[in-house]
């Protein structure tokens, strides 16, 4: 779920969106983090809640799928990457959908579960964890709450679109249901001040 009032309704349009992240340092950050994990050409990416799939700015030679369910961004995506010939889906991630499609090296869960219940946070990893292959990656980043929080990064926290933002041990409650390996790092942005919390977690 995600708060809905007029100024976020704004950010459902691709250019108010990206603009948006340029000016948090976001799409930077994203982009450094998934490099980090794909070392390697032509393996299978799945990024579910994708948004306009700007993650694609920062990777060539993958076979690339994409699902959100924002028809505006799917469409922008569509238009600007069609030279990377990324699969591109405006529907919802659900089982039905998971028969389709290949097992994965990498699935990217970018700015996703903060926007999600527990039991909604459940039903996707459990999807994950099935197309995920055995040696695979699922990676998430996500805003965190933290002790000591600077005050500027705790408002700008709050004021995400996203109504589940959780603390470190709630997210990892949720991810060591259904994983063995959960390595997480807490990122602290000194300008404009924020919070993310990564985690890759492996079978």
């Amino acid at each position: 779920m995600q708060k809905s009032n007029f100024i976020y309704q704004i950010l459902s349009y691709p250019f108010f969106y990206i603009l948006s992240q340029k000016l948090m340092s976001s799409l930077s950050f994203n982009e450094s983090i998934v490099k980090k994990y794909v070392k390697k050409k032509f393996i299978n990416i799945l990024d579910v809640g994708c948004g306009p799939a700007d993650i694609l700015n920062g990777l060539d030679h993958i076979n690339y799928y994409g699902y959100d369910i924002n028809e505006s961004y799917i469409n922008f995506a569509k238009n600007k990457y069609k030279h990377k010939k990324p699969k591109l889906f405006c529907k919802k991630f659900s089982n039905k959908e998971i028969k389709k499609l290949p097992k994965f090296d990498i699935i990217l869960l970018s700015g996703l579960i903060h926007h999600l219940s527990d039991k909604e946070s459940n039903q996707l990893l459990i999807l994950c964890k099935k197309v995920l292959k055995k040696r695979g990656k699922l990676i998430t980043i996500d805003p965190v709450f933290i002790k000591n929080q600077n005050p500027i990064a705790r408002l700008l926290v709050q004021l995400d679109r996203g109504l589940n933002v959780r603390d470190k041990y709630n997210y990892l409650k949720l991810f060591k249901k259904y994983f063995k390996n959960c390595s997480n790092k807490i990122y602290i942005q000194k300008f404009i001040p924020y919070t993310m919390f990564v985690t890759c977690c492996k079978n």
